[in-house]
């Protein structure tokens, strides 16, 4: 049912699921507890979001939260393409500050899972991008911190022209990864 393909850095997983295709169109699974258990993803996702980007080069996160509200997150592109970027912000980790990425598409069916302790951001690739954002655990502005989107200690290649790229505003001030007094 799914397929996964873990990315350079350990806890994140490029997950493909079957589609099944028939006269009418075709199908295709999100979420099923067990098969993504198989994957080794046992987080009990507890937050459905739908974003929508409406231009190429929009830009969110990098963005993360502390203990006890640390998030497993699960994005699927609804329509269009997206660009993921995931930092690891486990200060005792071997990967910490190690960034992995993957473009995810409507039409390739991918997911982008990333376990607790990575701040997730990402960039539409085409305009009216869709995309379901899948959490493990509610969103808590207390606990809520983030991560310049353009850190160049990160070295993200994000692939939009600069003069492109439109931030949402609660990303335009965040500090660098080396300012972060707080991680998990």
């Amino acid at each position: 049912m799914f397929h996964a393909s873990p990315l350079a850095v350990p806890g994140l997983l490029l997950i493909r699921p079957d589609t099944v295709m028939d006269q009418q169109g075709w199908t295709s699974a999100v979420y099923n507890e067990a098969a993504l258990g198989a994957l080794g993803v046992h987080d009990r996702f507890v937050d459905d979001r739908i974003i929508y980007a409406d231009r190429a080069g929009n830009v969110r996160g990098l963005r993360y939260q502390l203990a006890p509200a640390s998030q497993a997150t699960l994005l699927r592109v609804l329509h269009g393409r997206l660009f993921i970027a995931a930092v690891d912000v486990r200060r005792g980790s071997s990967t910490f500050g190690r960034v992995g990425t993957a473009t995810i598409s409507y039409m390739g069916s991918e997911q982008f899972y990333a376990m607790p302790g990575f701040a997730v951001g990402w960039c539409s690739l085409d305009a009216a991008t869709q995309i379901l954002v899948k959490t493990s655990a509610d969103i808590n502005p207390e606990l809520a911190r983030g991560i310049a989107w353009n850190d160049p200690a990160l070295r993200i290649d994000w692939p939009v022209k600069p003069d492109e790229i439109e931030v949402m505003i609660a990303d335009t001030d965040q500090p660098m990864l080396a300012g972060q007094q707080d991680l998990l």
